[in-house]
C-alpha cells in the first residue's frame, strides 16, 4: 500500500512538473510573440514618421497627413498595450502629437522640386506610401473609398514630381536662352498631365503650358527670321541628347 502511495505521489510530481515546464514555455512564446510583435509596431510606425518627414506636404492633403500621424499614434499606443512603457514610446508619443497639432494648423507650403535626385527619393517614398494604405486597407483599418481617395493621392504625387523637375528645367532653359530646349520639357509637362489627369483637375495648368509653348514657338520663329537658323539647327540636335539623360533619371528609378 505504502509503494502504492510513493508512485502514485511520484505520478503526481512528474504531472505536476510536466505542467510547470508546459506552462513555463507557453509564457516565454507568448512573451517572444509579444516582443515580435512590438518590433513589427515599431517598425511601421518608424516608416510613417520617415514618410511624413521626407515627402513634401504638398504632395499629400492635410486628412491624409492627418490620417497617418494618426496611424502612427495608434501604432504607438498598441504598442503600450502589450506592456512597452520605456522613454522611446515616451518620445516617439509627444512628436506624434506634435506633428498632428502641427498639421492641423499650418497649411502645406508648396516648394516645388527641381532636382532630379530629390525627385526620386520622393517617388521612392510615395511607392512606400502605396504599399502601407493597400496593406492598411488589406487590415480593415482603412475604408476601401478612403483608401482610394489616399491611393489616388499619390497617384497625383507621381505625376506632380515629373511636372516640377520638367518645369524647372523649362524655366532654366528660358533663362538660358533655349527655347526649343523649353518647349519639349513644356509637352512633356502636358504629356504627364494628359496622362493621370482625372475629373479635368490639371486642365488649366494644360492651357497654360499650351499657350507657354506657343509664345515661345513665335519667339523661335522670330530668331529663324534674324538669321538664327544655323544656330537653331545646332540646338535642335542637342536637344535629346541634352536631356535624354534626365528623363531617364526619372522613369527608370
Amino acid at each position: 500500500m505504502v509503494i502504492v502511495l510513493v508512485l502514485v505521489g511520484i505520478f503526481i510530481v512528474a504531472i505536476g512538473l510536466m505542467l510547470f515546464v508546459f506552462a513555463h514555455q507557453q509564457n516565454e512564446k507568448k512573451k517572444i510573440e509579444i516582443q515580435r510583435r512590438i518590433r513589427i509596431l515599431a517598425d511601421r510606425g518608424r516608416q510613417i514618421q520617415i514618410l511624413l518627414d521626407e515627402i513634401p506636404a504638398h504632395y499629400l492633403s492635410q486628412d491624409f497627413r492627418i490620417f497617418l500621424a494618426t496611424q502612427w499614434m495608434e501604432l504607438l499606443q498598441e504598442q503600450q498595450e502589450l506592456g512597452q512603457k520605456d522613454n522611446r514610446i515616451k518620445s516617439e508619443m509627444e512628436s506624434a502629437q506634435q506633428r498632428m497639432e502641427s498639421i492641423r494648423s499650418n497649411a502645406a507650403q508648396p516648394e516645388p522640386v527641381g532636382d532630379i535626385k530629390i525627385a526620386n527619393g520622393i517617388r521612392r517614398n510615395l511607392k512606400q506610401l502605396n504599399k502601407v494604405v493597400v496593406n492598411l486597407y488589406q487590415e480593415k483599418k482603412v475604408p476601401h473609398r478612403m483608401a482610394q481617395t489616399y491611393l489616388n493621392e499619390i497617384k497625383q504625387g507621381f505625376t506632380q514630381t515629373l511636372v516640377e523637375v520638367f518645369k524647372s528645367s523649362a524655366r532654366k532653359a528660358e533663362v538660358e536662352g533655349n527655347l526649343r530646349i523649353a518647349v519639349v520639357h513644356y509637352k512633356r509637362i502636358m504629356s504627364e498631365l494628359n496622362r493621370n489627369n482625372p475629373n479635368g483637375i490639371h486642365n488649366q495648368t494644360l492651357l497654360e503650358c499650351r499657350e507657354t509653348i506657343q509664345n515661345l514657338e513665335e519667339k523661335i520663329a522670330l530668331e529663324a527670321e534674324s538669321g538664327n537658323n544655323e544656330l537653331a539647327e545646332s540646338v535642335d540636335e542637342l536637344i535629346e541628347e541634352a536631356d535624354s539623360w534626365k528623363k531617364k533619371q526619372l522613369y527608370d528609378d
